[in-house]
């Protein structure tokens, strides 16, 4: 199938005036490493239809367009997580053998939105449903979307912590400085921590404003060949993939 160059370079113009706020003709042309004639004429195409805007007359540079905001919130608008996630923690389940959920802070618990079992040689099969509930102090899922939730913690610590198993954490101080290592780790664990048998890790969910409602995470039986390295870093790729469909460019 042939692919029409003129519009790949539109698309390569739209992408590199997203990543710099102005950029002048001969700019755009030394990174497109086309002619300046060849890229007038898109430029002047894009400026009819409003996909980008003379952001500097004296200087003649570009920026971009009005339309490319209202398309990109027309794509927001329209986003399902559950949609977006699925075939991703599909995947995921079925790479690492072990059952895989997405959850959503509701009120001062955890939501099971979704939960994708392994197609094939499940080393795990897990009771969890969706529509249940969960602690968030006592799951990776929920430590890694109450790191980035400070008033929630904050409420949180106004009870005494719960304590599913002796290895829960009731301490406060102990939870804070956990809360705050998963921040830098951008990953959580729940070792024995729910049941006694089960270790899990999770990962935090950033919608395009940064913040963190929503995480995934993979539960199973604990044992000494589990690679759990494997897991976090297979984890890491899958909820930074959900969360830049979510439209969240940070870091």
């Amino acid at each position: 199938m042939s692919i029409n160059k003129s519009v790949v370079r539109a698309i390569h113009i739209l992408n590199l005036l997203s990543k710099n706020r102005e950029l002048t003709l001969s700019e755009l042309s030394d990174f497109l490493q086309i002619p300046v004639s060849s890229t007038s004429d898109i430029l002047k195409a894009l400026i009819e239809e409003q996909m980008i805007e003379i952001a500097n007359t004296r200087a003649k540079t570009y920026k971009i367009g009005i339309k490319n905001h209202l398309f990109g919130n027309a794509y927001l608008a329209n986003l399902n997580i559950v949609e977006i996630a699925s075939p991703i923690l599909d995947e995921l389940a079925d790479q690492t053998k072990y059952v895989v959920f997405l959850a959503k802070l509701f009120e001062d618990s955890v939501l099971y939105l979704h939960k994708s079992s392994p197609l094939s040689d499940a080393e795990f099969i897990s009771s969890c449903q969706v529509g249940m509930k969960t602690n968030l102090t006592t799951s990776a899922l929920g430590k890694a979307m109450l790191a980035h939730n400070e008033w929630l913690l904050e409420k949180l610590l106004r009870s005494p912590l719960p304590k599913q198993t002796e290895f829960s954490i009731t301490s406060p101080a102990k939870l804070r400085a956990e809360l705050e290592e998963i921040r830098t780790k951008n990953y959580a664990r729940d070792m024995f921590e729910n049941d006694e048998r089960i270790a899990c890790v999770g990962f935090p969910i950033y919608n395009q404003g940064g913040r963190v409602d929503h995480a995934i995470s993979i539960s199973g039986w604990f044992k000494e060949t589990r690679n759990m390295e494997r897991e976090i870093e297979l984890g890491k790729k899958c909820a930074q993939n959900i969360s830049f469909r979510l439209g969240y460019i940070g870091q």
